[in-house]
């Protein structure tokens, strides 16, 4: 199927090529996808890529047959296709489905088909619909129950790959501070001066001295959560990228900015993207706490809890970032987006405050 011109967006599958795929991937044997419905989900959200929900119709029953799946295509316009090669995001998620996905505990989105090209950077992903669970709303918040379970699925899956990832078999997964992720300190101080306009009577004075002093210190602060013992972490582990089913089943899902850092990066950027503060405060040492335990039950050894918390604080700091070169470059009628980084930067900032996370601040 390599061979055949992958459909460029959800408007060009057909049912015969998707019946070609799905028996090919042994998805189904028999039966054939007779018609096909699309509607595009994330809505100014998938940016980078299309994503679309397919209702399918057969032409007759099959056990295992799904009646519905979620396709990942490339960006609709050249330029934010262009941006996302850059960074290897298309690979990236297609690598983790294909390499990494079957061989953990943690749940992800079934794969049904993907394929990359690596001359074109043509790539495409059908995966499970998972619709039907709950999705987390970022906005919002997470709550206490969620987070812990959140970190608690992780913490395994951390386990799984610590210090296991300098292979080559893994050289498609960036280091945390490989160069393509140097683009967070230019882009953080490109969109300095619009974040101060229009978000910075939101800080206090010394969480602007704090922003600020970050400006010429990110790279230093990417080597150092980048700096081993590393794992695979998930690299944007945020509310609106979980699903929650009805038997409190929860799955992780966007995969595109795996990395290979230090594994409480992850829980630095939940704890102080997703959760409201008073939440996280109420729940965070016990979390660490949990969470640095279940990595010496699953084999982790020379880490101390200290140097996990340090690392937490470390990535805390960094995590400052994501709002404030959103908020650098957010269109202000963006009602939705204005929230979102209105939450994350008061949350981060908190953070860091109850922590002195700036005290991680390489000098």
């Amino acid at each position: 199927m390599a061979k055949t011109k992958l459909p460029a967006g959800p408007t060009e599958l057909t049912a015969d090529w998707l019946t070609g795929v799905l028996r090919e991937t042994g998805v189904i044997s028999d039966a054939s996808v007779t018609g096909l419905d699309h509607e595009i989900i994330g809505q100014g959200v998938g940016v980078l890529g299309q994503l679309a929900r397919f209702k399918l119709s057969y032409d007759k029953p099959e056990d295992g047959a799904p009646g519905s799946l979620v396709g990942k295509f490339p960006a609709a316009t050249q330029e934010n296709r262009d941006l996302a090669n850059l960074f290897r995001f298309y690979e990236r998620e297609v690598r983790f489905y294909e390499q990494i996905a079957d061989e953990v505990e943690l749940r992800t989105p079934r794969r049904y088909f993907s394929h990359f090209d690596q001359e074109t950077n043509d790539f495409m992903l059908l995966m499970e619909d998972l619709g039907s669970a709950r999705c987390g709303n970022q906005i919002e918040g997470c709550a206490r129950h969620e987070a812990t379970t959140t970190i608690m699925n992780m913490a395994p899956f951390h386990a799984t790959w610590w210090n296991k990832v300098d292979t080559p078999r893994l050289d498609w997964i960036p280091y945390g501070n490989d160069p393509i992720n140097h683009f967070a300190e230019s882009s953080y101080n490109d969109g300095w001066e619009n974040f101060t306009r229009n978000f910075g009577e939101r800080l206090s004075p010394r969480a602007m001295a704090i922003a600020e002093r970050l400006r010429t210190k990110i790279i230093a602060i990417e080597n150092a959560f980048a700096s081993p013992p590393r794992t695979i972490v998930h690299g944007d582990l945020r509310y609106d990228n979980l699903f929650f089913g009805e038997d409190g089943e929860m799955a992780v899902a966007d995969w595109q900015i795996v990395l290979r850092a230090r594994g409480p990066y992850d829980v630095a950027y939940f704890l102080s993207q997703s959760v409201n503060p008073e939440d996280r405060r109420a729940i965070e040492m016990e979390i660490l706490h949990r969470y640095h335990e279940i990595l010496l039950e699953r084999g982790v050894t020379g880490y101390s809890f200290d140097q996990c918390l340090d690392d937490y604080r470390i990535s805390a700091m960094f995590c400052l970032v994501y709002p404030v070169v959103a908020g650098g470059n957010l269109d202000l009628a963006n009602e939705r987006g204005v929230e979102l980084v209105t939450a994350m930067l008061g949350r981060s900032v908190a953070t860091i405050l109850d922590l002195d996370c700036d005290e991680m601040i390489p000098a």
